[in-house]
């Protein structure tokens, strides 16, 4: 095997590796390109989730702020109102005497007057010191019942009362006239010398609180809820038991519960539900409003917020994993492509290859040959010239008409010598030519005492070998009767032979200083027909050429030719 072939053979055996790594490449850019796609996609859905989320908890958060706010100005209003109006009653205490009050239903009209007004009482009551109830807006005279077992009293009627803590919210009761649902709120009534003198007591309806409570509700999953500091639950909404029920919850967790802006998350016990608690305080009261928002409710407005964008990222999911798979695919199949592509032009590549060896062997060989065969032509005109000399040297009247002959033979043997040592065989140097001929005409006319130079500038021109023959032929035949006419009587003298190009065209020029031919038939004269004159006229028209003979003190032969064969062009 060549080394060529052998190397053809490896690079057909590493390719396959180098496609299969290219393919791979290619594929992995492309699932890459894919999984940023997905992974940006996946991002920007998260991201809108997110925020979406965070922006339905603020709204949530604000939205029960907002309500729990309603609530606790509801309730200040309603409650500081009735916190004044226990001071009226003492008030009243203060002014009639316990006497007047049990003689007289004077009191007893005025509470019913009050308690006729707002719909969120029930009733008005005046307790004494011993816990005996002395008047209400239900009846008079008031029948024997006392309230020393209510907490209200009891908690009034503590020694360690404090003069903050003279109002007191009560829990839920049944009433003992009538079997109504009530909550109190209780004054402590004093002397002027700060001894305990009973208790000034209002009743209210908790349904009133449920009816507005519900006006507020803004989900049907929320929850309000007034309680007592210790955690008693007074008023529920949605209430989700019996009406007439007094225990609805107790709750103290949801009061000692740490808060951020009063809002926390807690399970409420009374549902077990997860909800966002908002908690207020009714300024200087024992009391507090709570607004629970479901977390459900706010998970299911969220999730209502991204669903449109979830199903849009769903579909683009789906349109990015075809499209990829596509362009995988595609990618994959021009891959395949290019190394089937590949593969061909590797396969013409070898093909060229070898077609430009045989054809550069076959040019070398070509070469080889014309040269030896330029080789074997100037042997043979060496062989024809010694023979001529020989002949001459024995017939000595031949001498002078071989002399010409012996010339021209030995020029066209330096034209094939030039062929021979040059590298190319299709043109010849000038130069290198004009310089080998000069020196051959200055060695073959050579005679002793006489000294005749020739000079020559030449530039480094080539010349095809359909003209290069007949160039050196006229360039002979021009020096040749130079030498043998311009110096026939001297001894010394110049020949100036230049070649130059110029537009197009090569130029000739061999010029001497000597004296002529001394009539006009010598054989310079153009118009004399001699052998000489006559291969210049040929050659010349052969090369398509113009020339001329110019006589000033010396001979001057101007020849102008194409520098490029018309018959090739």
């Amino acid at each position: 095997m060549t080394p060529a072939g052998f190397e053809q053979d490896t690079q057909a055996g590493a390719n396959p590796d180098a496609a299969r790594i290219g393919r791979k490449a290619v594929s992995l850019a492309i699932l890459s390109l894919l999984a940023v796609a997905l992974a940006l996609t996946a991002a920007l859905l998260v991201f809108a989730a997110y925020q979406y989320r965070s922006q339905v908890i603020a709204e949530a958060e604000n939205r029960s702020i907002a309500i729990a706010r309603l609530l606790e100005e509801h309730a200040a209003k309603t409650l500081s109102m009735h916190a004044a109006a226990l001071s009226q009653m003492e008030w009243m205490v203060d002014d009639l005497g316990w006497d007047r009050i049990d003689n007289s239903p004077l009191l007893h009209e005025r509470l019913k007057a009050m308690a006729s007004l707002p719909v969120e009482v029930q009733s008005y009551w005046i307790i004494d010191e011993n816990g005996r109830i002395r008047a209400s807006s239900f009846e008079w005279p008031m029948r024997p019942l006392d309230a020393y077992d209510r907490e209200y009293f009891r908690a009034l009627a503590s020694p360690g009362v404090k003069p903050g803590d003279a109002i007191h919210i009560g829990p839920r009761l049944s009433g003992k006239m009538r079997s109504e649902i009530f909550f109190t709120i209780s004054r402590r009534m004093e002397l002027p010398d700060h001894r305990f003198q009973g208790v000034a007591q209002i009743s209210l309806r908790p349904g009133y609180f449920a009816d507005f409570y519900r006006t507020v509700l803004h989900g049907s999953h929320d929850v309000i809820l007034l309680m007592r500091e210790d955690g008693e639950v007074l008023v529920r909404n949605p209430l989700s038991a019996p009406p007439d029920r007094i225990d609805i919850g107790h709750f103290p967790e949801l009061i000692t519960a740490p808060e951020k802006d009063g809002v926390f998350r807690a399970v409420t016990p009374l549902d077990g539900v997860e909800r966002m608690m908002t908690r207020r305080k009714i300024p200087n009261l024992p009391i507090y409003v709570l607004y629970g928002t479901d977390v459900a409710s706010i998970e299911k407005a969220w999730r209502d917020r991204v669903l449109p964008y979830a199903l849009f990222a769903i579909p683009a999911f789906g349109l990015l994993c075809v499209l990829g798979g596509i362009a995988l695919r595609r990618s994959r199949q021009a891959a395949a492509a290019q190394e089937a592509l590949r593969r061909a032009n590797a396969a013409l590549e070898g093909r060229i290859a070898e077609r430009t060896r045989h054809l550069d062997q076959a040019l070398a060989d070509k070469e080889m040959l014309l040269r030896d065969i330029h080789h074997r032509v100037k042997n043979n005109l060496q062989v024809i010239l010694s023979l001529l000399e020989l002949q001459a040297q024995r017939a000595p009247e031949l001498e002078a008409p071989f002399s010409e002959a012996l010339t021209r033979i030995n020029t066209m043997g330096l034209i094939h010598e030039q062929i021979y040592r040059s590298t190319g065989i299709s043109a010849v140097r000038l130069d290198n030519f004009v310089d080998a001929l000069a020196g051959h005409l200055n060695s073959f006319h050579s005679r002793p005492g006489r000294t005749i130079v020739i000079r020559h500038r030449v530039e480094p021109l080539s010349l095809d070998l359909n003209r290069v023959v007949p160039f050196a032929l006229i360039l002979n035949e021009v020096v040749s009767n130079a030498f043998k006419h311009a110096f026939a009587d001297r001894c010394s003298g110049t020949i100036a032979i230049a070649v130059t190009a110029e537009n197009g065209s090569l130029h000739l020029t061999v010029e001497d200083d000597g004296t002529g031919a001394s009539e006009p038939e010598a054989a310079l004269v153009p118009d004399r027909r001699s052998m000489g004159m006559d291969l210049i006229r040929a050659f010349t028209r052969q090369i398509h050429g113009e020339y001329h003979f110019t006589r000033e003190g010396g001979t001057r032969f101007d020849l102008v030719f194409p520098q490029q064969d018309g018959d090739a062009a």
